[in-house]
């Protein structure tokens, strides 16, 4: 059994210990896409006009296996259907399977007061939105890579770019939508002397890159049942 609570300290714990390894999550925009379901969230969008190439990119990064890897998938109380089908179509074991939304809702806390802190120990390469205000992030970034709308599209040469730097002992950091699937898959295959976290929206209160903005920032007890939800599977 997984528990939602427990999952984000086992992940931690291996944070902690400083070894390379890569994290990435799947919601329901990347599982509309991987679908090619028609959609646009102001991060991103999906259509019929976009080739197939970029979803079968993020149905690799899905698939892929290796013992340092690990993905999130929906959660199978919340979204019993998505996470089912992704299960299936990861073929990944439950070993290297959690919670897609493991740094958000009732964990985003105790996110901000663990991994948070942890990042400031680390070489920061971040890649996020183009009109993020990195400045006020609460710890250094040594490097930044801005993208804009629909980055796994619009911004998919940067892989090469940050490929052919060929950095190692850094922390790699990915808010940027589906691209971040993309890039921590494929800079993972390449390169394994990194860490590479795909954290989603979880750093936009301080970046202010609010065309995208997530209500699990200013959760109370209360006021959500996300905000109190410590759900298993």
């Amino acid at each position: 059994m997984k528990i939602f609570s427990l999952e984000i300290q086992k992940l931690f714990s291996r944070f902690k210990k400083g070894k390379p390894f890569a994290f990435t999550k799947f919601c329901d925009g990347e599982w509309m896409a991987m679908q090619n379901i028609s959609l646009n969230n102001n991060e991103f969008e999906n259509s019929p006009n976009i080739p197939q190439f970029y979803r079968d990119k993020l149905i690799e990064a899905l698939q892929y296996k290796d013992p340092n890897y690990y993905i999130g998938v929906s959660c199978s109380c919340c979204f019993p259907d998505h996470s089912k089908k992704m299960r299936e179509l990861s073929g990944q074991d439950d070993e290297h399977m959690t919670f897609a939304n493991i740094f958000v809702n009732s964990n985003y806390l105790k996110y901000k007061q663990t991994f948070l802190e942890e990042f400031k120990k680390y070489k920061i390469h971040l890649v996020a939105n183009e009109n993020s205000n990195i400045e006020n992030l609460p710890f250094d970034v040594e490097k930044f890579y801005p993208v804009g709308f629909s980055a796994w599209v619009n911004n998919y040469d940067l892989i090469e770019e940050i490929k052919n730097a060929n950095e190692s002992d850094k922390l790699f950091l990915f808010s940027c939508g589906p691209f971040g699937n993309i890039l921590t898959h494929q800079l993972f295959d390449h390169n394994k002397e990194n860490i590479y976290l795909d954290v989603g929206s979880t750093l936009n209160p301080w970046t202010q890159s609010e065309g995208f903005r997530r209500d699990y920032y200013t959760y109370t007890d209360g006021e959500t049942p996300y905000a109190t939800r410590d759900c298993s599977w």
